[in-house]
């Protein structure tokens, strides 16, 4: 891998690659068909971090790999992006829980198209779910609802004004919300009515 590398970017770290490569022990005497799916998720990571890159693109880095594995990859990501202020990294994925780790902006894409976007704290702090009965649905200010679907219980409603409704609506159930739930709202949910 080594020459290659050298052969193909002018600015790959020989010597940064070779350390985190001790760092994250990943054999140098093993052939990498005999690399464990975690080690080579790791090391395509390594690769992609050893040539000083401005802007990297990464589809689901993640992927198929244990809660260690990807525990290490998201830090090897973070590690990279705090040594230069300048750097920025665009992940695709499906696991929410890696984005909510790292990530500051989170783009929804549905049929090619862009249909959220917003700041990861933004979105965990304002964000959330209402649980409410068909009544309690008829007697709400939906003004700060962006979408709802009826459930076995009654209607789940996204807001990005929780507060709003905390403050004026007691009597009801709201809860955080995780991003999964989020992106359920936002491609399965319907209009607000």
């Amino acid at each position: 891998i080594l020459p290659i590398m050298n052969h193909f970017y002018r600015n790959f770290d020989r010597n940064t690659f070779v350390a985190r490569c001790r760092r994250f022990q990943l054999p140098f005497d093993k052939k990498l068909k005999d690399f464990s799916t975690g080690m080579k998720a790791q090391l395509k990571i390594l690769l992609a971090l050893s040539h000083r890159a401005q802007l990297i693109i990464l589809d689901e880095p993640t992927s198929g790999l244990d809660v260690v594995a990807r525990d290490t990859v998201l830090d090897l990501i973070r590690e990279y992006l705090e040594e230069d202020e300048r750097r920025s990294v665009l992940i695709s994925s499906h696991i929410a829980g890696d984005l909510e780790k790292l990530c500051d902006d989170l783009y929804m894409i549905h049929d090619g198209h862009i249909v959220f976007h917003e700041e990861t704290d933004v979105l965990l702090s304002e964000y959330g779910l209402l649980k409410v009965s068909a009544q309690q649905y008829d007697r709400l200010d939906k003004r700060y609802l962006l979408r709802m679907m009826k459930e076995s219980f009654g209607i789940s409603c996204l807001t990005s004004e929780k507060r709003y409704y905390e403050e004026n609506y007691p009597d009801i159930v709201i809860e955080k919300g995780s991003i999964d739930e989020m992106i359920t709202m936002m491609v399965k949910g319907g209009n607000v009515k």
